[in-house]
């Protein structure tokens, strides 16, 4: 019910997040350029809740995936929803624990947000989180800013005290590369998932042969922009276990028939 209501808040006030004077510009400049397969820019410095300043690659664990969130700490509509969104997809899924398992990091692309504002905001989702796990949140100043999103696809513009920009989460694997966009603001715990085990390589928390196996057996549906059943990797799976099991059938049949004529044999 609660992903219904941030879903048709979402629909209500999106128009009003690309509300920006000239219409044009949020086909030319707002939006995502999707960049899979390239490097996050590590090296941007950004801030964090501490005023610490650092590359965000020496700030995150870089022996876990990453997932990304761009947002800014005073919009009232659209980033709210999206961290929200973020916080229930995640406390949905049990098995796979930020601060423990993977990286989750929101990044402000507002020039005007510090140490103060990353620091409410994380004070608020880390209350609803364990507390051996975590939410960071950082700030940064407009040219590293511009270095972080332009590494990743993110446009934005500014429209007055507000900007006009997509919403989504990033994953990112071990060594930085881009592996998977998710759009919106509401997600399936099964996408959110898949995309960590994409992430992953498959290995990460709790994960077992099965997820591994649910892996192979859904692709990313570009389209949709979400994760489908493919029939051809089932297909495919469903051939080899039915070839195993012939194998193994076969095998037993083998010895039992030389069992027997090794019994007459005998007499």
């Amino acid at each position: 019910m609660k992903s219904l209501f941030i879903f048709l808040l979402f629909l209500i006030l999106s128009s009003a997040a690309f509300s920006v004077t000239d219409e044009s510009v949020i086909t030319n400049k707002v939006g995502w350029v999707e960049k899979l397969g390239d490097k996050i820019n590590f090296s941007a410095n950004v801030v964090n809740s501490s005023n610490f300043l650092k590359p965000l690659g020496e700030q995150i664990d870089r022996d876990k995936p990453t997932v990304l969130i761009l947002a800014y700490y005073s919009c009232p509509k659209m980033c709210t929803f999206l961290l929200d969104g973020v916080l229930e997809v995640v406390n949905l899924s049990p098995k796979i624990r930020p601060g423990l398992d993977y990286n989750l990091v929101a990044v402000s692309f507002d020039k005007k947000d510090n140490h103060k504002t990353s620091s409410l905001k994380e004070a608020r989702y880390n209350e609803k989180l364990a507390p051996n796990e975590g939410w960071s949140f950082y700030s940064a100043d407009a040219a590293n800013i511009e270095s972080l999103t332009s590494s990743v696809g993110f446009k934005f513009v500014e429209d007055g005290d507000e900007f006009a920009h997509p919403a989504g989460i990033i994953f990112l694997t071990k060594e930085g590369k881009i592996s998977r966009y998710l759009s919106g603001v509401i997600f399936n715990p099964k996408d959110f998932k898949l995309a960590l085990l994409e992430a992953s390589d498959g290995v990460i928390g709790k994960s077992t042969l099965s997820d591994k196996v649910l892996l192979y057996c859904y692709g990313f549906d570009p389209v949709g922009k979400k994760y489908a059943l493919s029939a051809l990797n089932v297909i495919k799976l469903g051939g080899g276990i039915t070839l195993v099991l012939i194998t193994v059938f076969m095998f037993f049949m083998w010895i039992k028939k030389d069992k027997k004529k090794n019994k007459g044999d005998t007499k």
